[in-house]
């Protein structure tokens, strides 16, 4: 019984009952140029889902691209994000290698009702705005969200 009620909330391609952390591939996007693949040193992710709430764990170092990075830079979650209204999910990183396109910070916004966790600058005095896709770099980090029930 339980089983069938954590598929009915978790769903049931991503259902696993067997192991409860999953290793997960993290990928970096480019919001404009979806064709853009980034060349990596490495990928490691966890994800953990516990009903409808998803922890994600990763650390991504990407050093070079292949495209057009004009647009600015997600990692793709592994479960799509609750409705929601503006951005409450909100994860913290750890970035390296490259230049804010301002502020004195990054965050990651997990996007609602998609599966983009957006990277965004920060800081005192500074308007949040998206971060600018670049061509290498490093980040490390952790958000919390809500999920989608039946995804």
């Amino acid at each position: 019984m339980y089983e069938q009620l954590a598929e009915g909330v978790n769903g049931d391609i991503r259902a696993n009952f067997s192991e409860p952390n999953v290793r997960w591939t993290p990928i970096l996007r480019d919001t404009v140029d979806t064709a853009t693949t980034f060349t990596y040193a490495h990928q490691i992710g966890w994800v953990y889902r516990n009903g409808i709430f998803v922890d994600v764990w990763f650390d991504i170092q990407w050093l070079a691209n292949v495209g057009a990075i004009t647009g600015n830079m997600y990692v793709e979650l592994p479960y799509k994000v609750a409705v929601t209204e503006q951005k409450p999910f909100v994860g913290v990183l750890q970035p390296s290698i490259f230049a804010y396109k301002g502020g004195t910070e990054c965050v990651i916004n997990a996007i609602d009702n998609t599966y983009r966790g957006e990277i965004w600058n920060c800081g005192s005095g500074f308007p949040t705005a998206n971060q600018s896709s670049v061509a290498a770099g490093q980040l490390i980090g952790h958000i919390r969200y809500i999920g989608q029930q039946d995804e």
